[in-house]
């Protein structure tokens, strides 16, 4: 007979929530391929980062997530990348506001329930440990 605790019932629920929201995030990156792809690719068109991983819009939709992604993740780290010449900063400068905002907020959103993750496992492994003792 197994005793499920109440840390039991917190850490699956709050793990259900951060896939829950790896899923919805997932799913955004997907709608932003298929309805913006044409206008993100065309604001970091001189960025040779991005150039270099155009091959995934091959793939099909997860491919085109991916490069969302990446191109989501290159905003969010464009002061690093433009200071060793991996994006344009002119591109990054000219990328449209609104998208570039959502991008960034999406990133740091994923950011976010990736450590969120991280800290549930944490949680987990040291309760196992907690009840073995």
């Amino acid at each position: 007979m197994s005793n499920v605790s109440t840390e039991d019932i917190v850490l699956a629920s709050l793990g259900g929530v951060t896939f829950f929201g790896m899923i919805i995030v997932m799913g955004y990156y997907i709608y932003l391929a298929y309805t913006r792809m044409d206008s993100i690719l065309d604001a970091v068109k001189n960025c040779s980062l991005i150039n270099r991983y155009r091959f995934y819009l091959l793939m099909g939709p997860w491919g085109k997530m991916v490069m969302v992604g990446g191109v989501a993740s290159c905003l969010l780290f464009s002061r690093y990348l433009i200071k060793h010449g991996e994006l344009n900063g002119d591109d990054i400068d000219n990328f449209p506001e609104p998208l570039k905002s959502r991008l960034l907020m999406s990133q740091y959103i994923s950011w976010i329930l990736l450590v969120s993750l991280f800290m549930e496992a944490i949680a987990v492994k040291v309760l196992r440990w907690h009840v073995q003792l």
